[in-house]
């Protein structure tokens, strides 16, 4: 039994203290006692349409572009559609939009695609219930992104295309969009070396990560990142002023501290098998950092119980001058404080506890996966080639289009960048970005100077790194027990930096969790790597 990550599902990655050290893990979605065969995975190849300014390395550093490109290349030389109407069901974190007659940008879709796109659109909050009730029903459209469901590699086997002729090995560069994904991606949508979904991919854009207002440190002539955990606390310090309701950070940034320890993701793997990182004796460390940091008053007040949404608009405030979220967020936060004068990030680097460099994780890669309806198998290839187009990679006119609709209507340029009209930006958002979408780049409209930190500071980070190692592997026990047994350990945690609980509560706790079906995830996990025959 399984189900997918709707924690990670529209946001990707959150920081908070557990999630954030289990990464999205929507990757753990593989039948039982199997692994994934790499036989079966799509090559990747890279589309070439558009050149970054900077390139890419694999689980290093993102493309990143400077600008759109002046002269966009066209991606696709047809409309991928058969001319009959296309059904699918998609959530939304955005206002819902107007509807298809009073829409603009969806009827250039649909006249793009050569076929009527019938999308239900649900907004996120709601979609789990939406998809549920339509399980039950037996009322699937032809594509649909997948919601939380159990027995999840049944449910795909029952009702999602098998894709594996189409997408395998050197077969996927009928489809180049697709193509352009990471082989990684792939490795969350196969079963039993069966390729039954198509993935939503961020890859390093998930990256854990730790922001600060470079604008307001530099006001107080604080140009160096700290190099220890002394310092960050020094450094936080330094940054609050409660009597003028500021505080250093938004919430306690553990995902920020166990990295600094260099703490692996929840489950680990060496020489002798699989483990977790719950028992390391850092995992106390790392509380007892946080326990120092909550006593010093540099943490905001409300934090434990507010969203990050709400952080957000603290860090653009200047109430708080920390925020720990996904590395994406660093181009949206631009977006959402254009109008804050002076508005500028840099994300911290992760030095070791004591100096030197600390261990970045690097996440599950994809948000979620969509999936074609068998009923709807005799136009896989159709619908096959309607997510090619959507996953148009950056720097093309359809990615263009896809992202920021009609110029003069949804946006306009400034140079060779697209700037979003707002008064119709939600006719823009279709959610079909949850059927397909494009690989990730480092982009920051209009802001060459961001795009360049950003990549930096991706090379910088992804120099001492560690992947999550269940990618492609998969625990029965993890589907049924994981959720409700991290949700006792993150409870617990809270109790503890707030000081109701002393940090030797953790080893109680972490027994608990091994005892409830930790220790048999860890089996499990040991038994599908030996199948994979990699270790």
């Amino acid at each position: 039994m399984t189900m997918t990550n709707r924690r990670g599902f529209l946001a990707g990655c959150g920081a908070a203290a557990l999630a954030g050290a289990a990464g999205c893990r929507g990757g753990q979605q593989q039948s039982e006692g199997t692994a994934v065969d790499a036989s079966v995975l799509p090559s990747y190849q890279p589309f070439e349409g558009a050149e970054p300014d900077l390139p890419g390395e694999v689980d290093r550093c993102s493309p990143a572009f400077f600008g759109y490109p002046a002269d966009p290349p066209r991606f696709a030389t047809e409309p991928p559609g058969d001319g009959a109407p296309v059904t699918a069901m998609v959530p939304t974190s955005f206002t819902v939009p107007p509807a298809r007659d009073r829409n603009p940008y969806w009827q250039e879709l649909e006249r793009r695609l050569g076929s009527e796109l019938r999308v239900g659109i649900t907004t996120s909050a709601d979609y789990d219930a939406k998809f549920a009730t339509t399980v039950a029903g037996d009322d699937l459209p032809d594509f649909f992104s997948v919601g939380t469901v159990q027995a999840l590699p049944e449910f795909l086997r029952r009702s999602a295309v098998d894709l594996t002729e189409h997408l395998s090995g050197d077969a996927i560069a009928a489809y180049p969009g697709l193509a352009n994904l990471p082989t990684d991606s792939w490795k969350q949508v196969t079963f039993d070396g069966r390729i039954l979904g198509i993935p939503i991919q961020r890859g390093l854009m998930n990256l854990p990560t730790l922001f600060a207002r470079d604008d307001l440190l530099r006001e107080r002539g604080i140009t160096e990142n700290p190099k220890n955990f002394e310092e960050f606390r020094a450094f936080c310090r330094e940054l609050t002023d409660a009597d003028r309701n500021r505080w250093a950070c938004s919430d306690v940034p553990l995902t920020f501290l166990r990295s600094m320890l260099d703490i692996p993701q929840v489950f680990t793997v060496s020489d002798a098998g699989f483990g977790c990182s719950y028992t390391d004796e850092r995992q106390q460390t790392a509380l007892e950092a946080a326990r120092q940091l909550q006593a010093d008053g540099v943490i905001h007040p409300d934090g434990a119980a507010t969203g990050t949404p709400v952080q957000k608009n603290w860090l653009g405030a200047g109430t708080t001058l920390l925020l720990e979220d996904s590395f994406i967020a660093w181009f949206s936060l631009y977006t959402q404080h254009a109008r804050v004068p002076g508005f500028e990030l840099r994300a911290l680097p992760i030095p070791g506890f004591e100096g030197g460099r600390g261990t970045q994780r690097i996440p599950i890669p994809n948000v979620n996966f969509s999936a074609i309806n068998q009923r709807a198998a005799d136009r896989a290839e159709t619908l096959l080639g309607i997510a090619d187009w959507l996953a148009a990679p950056f720097g093309t006119e359809e990615y263009r289009f896809a992202k920021f609709g009609l110029e003069g209507r949804h946006y306009t340029l400034d140079g060779t960048d697209p700037v979003t009209v707002p008064d119709h930006a939600d006719e823009v958002n279709l959610g079909t970005l949850y059927l397909a979408d494009a690989a990730r780049v480092v982009y920051a409209r209009g802001r060459r100077e961001v795009a360049q930190a950003a990549y930096d500071h991706q090379r910088e980070v992804t120099q001492r790194a560690a992947k999550d190692p269940t990618l492609g592997l998969y625990s029965p026990t993890w589907s049924r027990r994981f959720d409700a047994l991290s949700a006792e350990l993150t409870a617990l945690e809270g109790d503890i930096v707030a000081g109701r609980k002393p940090v030797s509560a953790w080893t109680d706790g972490v027994s608990r969790f091994m005892r409830g079906g930790g220790q048999d995830m860890i089996a499990e996990y040991d038994e599908a790597l030996q199948q994979a025959g990699t270790r």
